[in-house]
């Protein structure tokens, strides 16, 4: 078992921080995510969930377009473009990768 305050993770996000790990295991990536960041934004090879934490504005998940706030959760399939846009006020988000392999933090961007 694991257990992360995720209160004491958001206060290490600011500055060039736009990523944190969370947990990350075989079978499962976590991090915490700010936006908007500059970081360029490719589909992923997994299915990838992002639970809004704080913040607000849209999300763009292939076609479509979402009002997006605290307490929203995205789903994005394998392959699909997305992005965060429209930024009221900075978004913090909780990102769940399928897989290890696809975390923002084990690439080098």
């Amino acid at each position: 078992m694991s257990h992360v305050q995720t209160s004491d993770l958001i206060d290490e996000l600011g500055g060039e921080t736009h990523y944190l790990e969370v947990l990350s295991e075989d079978s499962l990536s976590v991090e915490l995510a700010r936006y908007p960041n500059p970081e360029p934004k490719t589909p992923h090879k997994t299915d990838e969930l992002y639970y809004i934490v704080a913040g607000s504005g849209t999300a763009k998940v292939g076609d479509e377009q979402y009002s997006i706030g605290a307490g929203d959760v995205v789903y994005v399939e394998r392959g699909v473009d997305h992005d965060f846009f429209d930024i009221d006020e900075e978004i913090t988000s909780l990102v769940v990768f399928t897989t290890t392999e696809e975390s923002v933090l084990g690439r080098n961007l």
